[in-house]
């Protein structure tokens, strides 16, 4: 009965071992580092290849589309710092000039990132709780509210 045992135990730590070894590098591979843009400026050469998500604002007049609208080429800038950016992929509806933008993908040799993931945010889209209080005051929704 103890070599029996001694079986089972074995076989519990080899499957326990690979589980363990599933995990983490699952979890290595899709981990992505936050940077900042002046960040990445900062250590652009040690950052080539690696995946990044980075958060800036959209630069006013950079967004360029090719004819497919698949392609979108902007900068993002913060803190003063700039980062070339090609999205390949459809951009977001609140993707526009001054809208703050989160980006993931790699840097290549040119310094550009190559971007995998868009996601933009408009602040003027969405209106703050005291914009709705002269709509309250006079006892009718707000003409988004109003359906």
């Amino acid at each position: 009965m103890g070599i029996r045992r001694r079986q089972v135990a074995i076989a519990v730590c080899v499957i326990l071992a690979a589980v363990a070894y599933v995990v983490v590098t699952g979890m290595r591979d899709s981990m992505v580092y936050y940077y900042t843009v002046s960040e990445v400026q900062a250590q652009e050469a040690t950052l080539q290849g690696m995946p990044l998500r980075i958060a800036g604002h959209v630069v006013a007049g950079s967004i360029q589309a090719d004819g497919t609208n698949l392609v979108h080429s902007f900068v993002i800038e913060e803190g003063g710092a700039e980062l070339a950016v090609v999205y390949r992929g459809i951009a977001p509806d609140t993707f526009q000039d001054g809208s703050e933008a989160v980006v993931e993908g790699e840097i290549d040799s040119d310094g550009v990132l190559q971007a995998t993931f868009l996601m933009a945010k408009c602040p003027s889209k969405y209106e703050a709780e005291t914009d709705y209080a002269q709509y309250r005051e006079a006892g009718e929704g707000a003409p988004a509210q109003r359906r």
